[in-house]
């Protein structure tokens, strides 16, 4: 196990089905992250959705500024269900580096009775990444503590655009 693990946990102020709709529409991640973007490069995935096994290229701007850097990677589980999803990617055969990355949803339990209302509107967004490897081990490879905020930046970039756009579809609404 790597001292570099990152696990960040953010709450949502929106429907578990809402945020997993936007964390599975890999093309749109552009629109609210400006550090990671993912594509499938699949050639049979005409539709270019994650699926488990697919091939793809995840693209990293570590200090989210449009200078990126490319890896190869592997979709692991992509469960529509549980709102799980992974993608791994090896560099020596995991020998030198291995990174399993994770966005996991749960909704959020009511705290009590006033709560239970409004409890279904909420989401814990679980986004995490475990390393292995030599390279980690020794501190090298990646800008660890750099993820580790690029993490949490996301994770807020995500719930700003989710509840941005509850907002904006509730005052449509009202016209």
């Amino acid at each position: 196990m790597s001292r570099h693990n990152i696990s960040h946990r953010t709450v949502i102020n929106a429907p578990v089905d809402r945020v997993w709709s936007e964390i599975i529409d890999l093309p749109a991640w552009k629109e609210w992250n400006r550090w990671t973007t993912l594509e499938v490069v699949e050639e049979q995935d005409v539709a270019k959705k994650p699926s488990t096994g697919a091939k793809g290229k995840l693209r990293a701007s570590y200090k989210g500024d449009g200078k990126w850097e490319t890896f190869d990677f592997t979709f692991g589980t992509v469960n529509n269900e549980d709102r799980v999803l992974t993608w791994t990617g090896k560099v020596g055969g995991g020998l030198l580096f291995s990174g399993v990355h994770t966005m996991r949803l749960e909704q959020v339990g009511a705290i009590d009775e006033l709560d239970a209302m409004s409890s279904s509107s909420r989401t814990i967004l679980i986004h995490e990444e475990r390393f292995g490897g030599l390279l980690p081990r020794l501190g090298l490879g990646l800008p660890y503590k750099q993820l580790k905020r690029n993490y949490l930046q996301m994770n807020q970039s995500l719930k700003k655009y989710v509840e941005d756009s509850i907002v904006s579809c509730a005052v449509d609404a009202q016209r």
